[in-house]
């Protein structure tokens, strides 16, 4: 009997496979921590296509606001080169484009999205279904949210689901801003709220959280605590918190924008009050 030895296309058919079957395993794993997370989230990939992974519906009721990071699981089981975010926008139920945000290709690490339910030109988007894409250079992340008038939320719009592909996954949280000085922000056990507050570090200050949470209510979620909104130089940017619902009760959270080395009252400070429901 011939023989003969392994072609150059054969293996790399091979490698495909290998790589496949590892995507199939890493989808699996990704859906099997939890219910919830299957019934609200789904995502898929090939070897020969970009991957897209889903989330929602999450429902959310008029002036509240969503944010959005790409988080990757450490270590990195595969999948494991340099991923860029190259854009993010907003359609409407018949596909119609409602909303952009221009993004020149960064780093996911350096990626932080918002939306404030509004239209390009600031006018609010009406109640109804939406779906937020944002396109990297692995694949496409979309968050699918349902808009309704205040009042008809009636705390369903969890903000705890995800999908994720090989360990890279989309963190959706609710936006607070300085807006919402004062206000009680209701959560859910699992539910993320990320705190966005505008400042710029160049002068000195800085804004600084609470030391400490009492148990069982919230955690706080690592994460970058500044984004700079330009390259210039001395341009200001947002001092970003995040922060987990783990179980039921109220915190008051409390913030000063002040020079740390300065022993005088804070510049400016901000406030609010969260209160987390049940599962």
């Amino acid at each position: 009997m011939h023989s003969r030895g392994v072609t150059a296309n054969e293996v790399i058919a091979m490698q495909k496979l290998f790589i496949g079957s590892v995507i199939v395993l890493m989808l699996g794993a990704a859906f099997s921590l939890s219910g919830f997370a299957q019934a609200r989230a789904s995502s898929s990939a090939s070897t020969n296509g970009p991957v897209r992974a889903t989330v929602g519906t999450f429902v959310l009721e008029e002036g509240s606001r969503i944010a959005f990071e790409l988080r990757r699981s450490d270590p990195c089981p595969c999948m494991c080169g340099d991923i860029f975010v190259t854009g993010m926008s907003v359609v409407d139920r018949a596909g119609k484009e409602v909303y952009r945000e221009g993004v020149d290709s960064v780093p996911y690490t350096d990626w932080t999205g918002m939306w404030d339910l509004s239209r390009a030109d600031g006018t609010p988007v009406a109640p109804g279904e939406y779906t937020i894409l944002i396109r990297t250079s692995l694949g496409e992340f979309r968050a699918e949210v349902r808009i309704v008038h205040p009042g008809e939320g009636s705390f369903s719009g969890r903000l705890c689901a995800t999908a994720s592909v090989c360990g890279l996954g989309l963190d959706v949280y609710r936006l607070v801003t300085k807006n919402d000085d004062g206000k009680t922000i209701p959560l859910r056990a699992g539910d993320k709220v990320m705190i966005a507050l505008p400042g710029n570090p160049t002068t000195g200050y800085e804004w600084t959280g609470p030391d400490a949470l009492p148990a069982g209510v919230l955690e706080p979620i690592p994460g970058v605590n500044y984004r700079p909104d330009s390259g210039l130089i001395g341009a200001g940017g947002t001092f970003l918190f995040r922060y987990a619902a783990v179980g039921p009760g109220r915190v008051e959270l409390s913030f000063s924008y002040r020079r740390p080395w300065e022993e005088v009252p804070a510049s400016d400070s901000f406030s609010i009050v969260i209160s987390v429901g049940g599962v």
